[in-house]
């Protein structure tokens, strides 16, 4: 090489670079319009869905701030979090709001940062509003915020469950839930959506435990596609979410349906109206019943059959019967495993999801007499405070306590164990509270308690003898 004059040099390296660049494009050609096309990098992207376009919709702005940045990233994501800490901390949320939108830009599949939003919109913001309609909107746009996050990575199951949690949960479970769940079929911004639901969060007007439920499907989904994985918790209970959303869903219409009985102030009486309010019971009482049967169908059909992945003991089922049985017998021949094995691992799993709990629970609130009891002992209370009419509410609490008993008895054992006392509080609390009221009643209508009465044994059960007197001072505070 030395020997070659500078010209020949100067050709040689041109010949050198001009053969360089045909691997060059041939590898590193970025991809066209066309759905697998561009050089073999591009190519083996797409096959393995490693691209920008497999993660969910892309962001032109964010690729041309990677491009600026070049390798200063992760240091300008770093500052930028640490920014993002600070304006949290001194509640300047129009700063934080701006400087996670930039680190959107940045990180985009990055879950937490969405997670991060989302949280300080709900939750944080919203805090700080004195209106419920006020508080309401920032708890949507922490709702939309994630529902962004979705979209920008359909592969990233947690942030789909992630929504289903946001939306049941904080709008479910919050202080102001009643009201929230009211808004979310019935927006408060009527200019905008005239009286119906916010179509980017609710579009089918559903309540919002079933708009949980569809996320928590789409999570699960996503779950089953090839090299998903989630983080956040077993198995098992991630895939039990949608099935527990339709029995919140199934509770909750419920006590909408039995709440609403004491909503009525109204001071007429006759046999009219109690007859109008019994016809509107009926309807009520069937559609309640037929969500508990589909809960119950769900649970022990669909989610008691699902083949999970146990952490020791392969693919189980959770349902006990003989299709199960059938079913966990394959599993264990296939898996070069005894059906014993198989079971401990099934059994052991059943407890960790509370499966057979939350199958029993099903099953209680299914009955017709659970509905009626249920029904009966708000229409006890509603008389008893509303209408003072003590007669008709003490007719209507012994109707409701006697069907209550007729269920606690079905769940009698020879040993005195009986699992409605043991696992089902609510309930518990519900006939206490009814035998409070029904005790005052026979107070003011002059009659002695009688020797026997229904649920007798829960009253003089030593083990509530503290919430009784719990329950007493709250029923004199809510005499007023």
């Amino acid at each position: 090489m030395n020997q070659l004059t500078v010209r020949q040099r100067k050709m040689v390296y041109a010949v050198v670079a001009g053969l360089l660049v045909v691997p060059i494009v041939f590898l590193g050609a970025p991809a066209g319009e066309e759905t697998r096309s561009g050089g073999k990098i591009s190519q083996l992207r797409h096959d393995y869905e490693l691209g920008e376009s497999s993660l969910g919709n892309v962001d032109p702005t964010s690729a041309t701030m990677n491009l600026v940045l070049l390798g200063f990233r992760g240091v300008a994501a770093s500052y930028l979090w640490q920014q993002a800490e600070h304006y949290k901390m001194t509640k300047n949320f129009a700063q934080l709001r701006d400087t996670v939108e930039s680190i959107i830009l940045l990180q985009p599949h990055f879950k937490t940062v969405w997670e991060f939003q989302a949280w300080n919109l709900a939750y944080n913001v919203s805090a700080e509003c004195d209106a419920v309609a006020d508080r309401y909107r920032w708890v949507k746009q922490g709702a939309k915020f994630l529902i962004r996050g979705t979209e920008r990575n359909k592969k990233v199951p947690e942030l789909q469950f992630g929504t289903g949690q946001f939306i049941g949960s904080k709008l479910g479970l919050a202080d102001e839930r009643d009201v929230y769940r009211k808004f979310f079929v019935s927006d408060p911004d009527t200019d905008l959506w005239n009286g119906g639901p916010d179509e980017e969060l609710n579009p089918e007007g559903k309540d919002n435990y079933l708009v949980a439920r569809d996320w928590y499907l789409k999570a699960n989904d996503t779950l089953e596609e090839p090299g998903v994985e989630q983080h956040r918790m077993d198995l098992a209970l991630f895939l039990a979410y949608p099935y527990r959303a339709l029995i919140d869903h199934a509770k909750n219409f419920q006590k909408d349906g039995v709440a609403s009985q004491l909503d009525d102030d109204t001071t007429v009486q006759g046999e009219q109206s109690q007859a109008q309010r019994d016809e509107t019971y009926n309807s009520w009482a069937a559609e309640c019943q037929q969500k508990w049967a589909d809960a119950y169908d769900e649970w022990t059909n669909i989610y008691g059959m699902k083949r999970i992945e146990s952490s020791g003991g392969g693919t189980i089922v959770l349902e006990i019967d003989d299709a199960a049985d059938s079913v966990l017998e394959e599993l264990a021949e296939k898996d070069d495993m005894t059906f014993e094995d198989k079971s401990r691992w099934r059994d052991r799993y059943r407890k960790t999801t509370s499966y057979p709990y939350w199958k029993r629970h099903c099953e209680i609130e299914r009955r017709d007499e659970m509905t009626r009891a249920r029904y009966y002992l708000a229409e006890g209370r509603r008389l008893y405070r509303n209408i003072q009419d003590f007669e008709g509410s003490r007719q209507y609490l012994e109707q409701g306590l006697a069907l209550l008993e007729s269920v606690f008895q079905q769940y009698d054992t020879e040993e005195g164990y009986n699992v409605m006392i043991i696992d089902e509080g609510d309930t518990v609390e519900e006939a206490l509270k009814a035998m409070l009221i029904w005790r005052q009643v026979l107070e003011l209508l002059g009659e002695p308690i009688p020797e026997d009465y229904p649920l007798k044994r829960l009253w003089e059960d030593p083990n509530f003898e503290y919430q009784r007197e719990d329950l007493n001072q709250r029923f004199l505070q809510w005499q007023g």
